[in-house]
């Protein structure tokens, strides 16, 4: 699982060579906003703000959801599609943390269990 929460993160050869082009700008857009909105310095866990997390297996899905949220979880506020070269991607938006905190998650297609990728997409096409 790769995490960025700030502009500098996300820049950074660690984040930017392990996803596409098109998840990084995804990523790299939102992690402006938080950084414009709630600054540049916060503590990404704990301040207001939130943070971009990038799914890369399976039990990187579980492990959010043991740490953070269920996907099916009421405070997701948004499902999105993202298109990239090799396969889509869920932007699925949870609020959390007393609601003054997002997680973004951006999520492969394959790896969202089957009972999800039709309501997430059921989702974005009513979005």
């Amino acid at each position: 699982m790769l995490k960025v929460g700030t502009v500098k993160e996300a820049e950074s050869l660690a984040f930017k060579d392990k996803v596409s082009m098109e998840v990084y700008q995804e990523a790299l857009r939102i992690v402006t906003m938080l950084d414009e909105n709630f600054g540049e310095g916060r503590d990404v866990d704990e301040d207001d703000g939130g943070f971009v997390l990038v799914i890369e297996s399976k039990e990187d899905l579980a492990d959010f959801s043991a740490e953070y949220v269920e996907l099916d979880s009421p405070t997701r506020e948004y499902v999105e599609l993202l298109p990239t070269a090799k396969e889509p991607y869920f932007n699925v938006f949870f609020l959390y943390n007393e609601y003054e905190h997002g997680i973004t998650l951006l999520i492969p297609y394959s790896i969202v269990p089957q009972k999800f990728q039709e309501k997430f997409m059921h989702e974005t096409i009513k979005a």
